[in-house]
């Protein structure tokens, strides 16, 4: 039986690999749409932020599923 901790709520959304990239590229150049400054920099640490979760297996684990390959 799988560790309590490790189980999402059902209606947590799973993604693949390849969706992950998708919206830390879309938060990347929606970043860059903003001039220098706070704003534009908190949406910039949200993609340092995800790139961090990306390397952590056991986050992917939980929130991630396989690609069907298409």
């Amino acid at each position: 039986m799988p560790s309590v901790a490790r189980e999402l709520p059902r209606d947590q959304p799973r993604y693949t690999m390849a969706e992950l990239r998708v919206i830390r590229r879309d938060v990347i150049l929606y970043a860059r749409s903003f001039p220098p400054g706070f704003e534009r920099n908190q949406h910039r640490q949200l993609a340092l932020s995800l790139r961090t979760l990306f390397e952590n297996k056991g986050w992917l684990d939980i929130h991630t599923v396989e690609d069907s390959g298409g």
